[in-house]
């Protein structure tokens, strides 16, 4: 630094100006994360080489939260698997009991249907015999007062047979 730049100005704002400029100067860039990695790698600095061990350690314990992410995402989704087939296990289970207990139900309602298919069809025998003796009483009792009717109408027409046979006796 030189003598010039610390001495009094003649106006204040350029003695600012002077400073501003030369802590500017001494100001230090800061470089990212990788950017600095890659300074320390490729050293272009005059001064001595620096040690590689930052970037190796870098790197190792770069590695290693890598590694361990994957170890440890590889066992969260192995326990999940784990979980969903058990649970797809017990629900089979379960499905199976309810089939059996549907199966066993199908069977008792079947057992059921016979029966009653078999009290229905004895109903209907009875029905059918009780149909035809009333039927049958019915029929005869038809029977007999179509034969009656019959029978009136003889009888009708055997009085008025008669009444001619009478007349035509007393015109004798």
């Amino acid at each position: 630094m030189s003598k010039d730049a610390y001495t009094a100005p003649t106006t204040q704002s350029s003695a600012l100006g002077v400073r501003t400029a030369e802590k500017e100067a001494k100001k230090r860039k800061r470089a990212g994360f990788f950017s600095s990695l890659f300074q320390t790698t490729v050293n272009t600095r005059t001064e001595g080489k620096r040690s590689v061990v930052p970037v190796v350690l870098a790197v190792l314990i770069w590695g290693g939260l890598v590694y361990g992410g994957y170890a440890f995402t590889q066992y969260t989704l192995e326990q999940q698997q784990k979980y969903v087939d058990q649970r797809i296990a017990q629900v089979e289970e379960a499905n199976e009991k309810q089939v059996k207990m549907l199966e066993e139900q199908l069977v008792l309602v079947q057992d059921e249907m016979v029966k009653v298919q078999d009290g229905l069809s004895s109903i209907e025998e009875d029905l059918k015999l009780t149909g035809e003796t009333i039927g049958g009483t019915n029929q005869t009792k038809q029977a007999l007062q179509d034969r009656i009717d019959q029978l009136n109408k003889q009888l009708v027409e055997l009085k008025a047979s008669l009444k001619k046979l009478e007349d035509a006796a007393r015109a004798w």
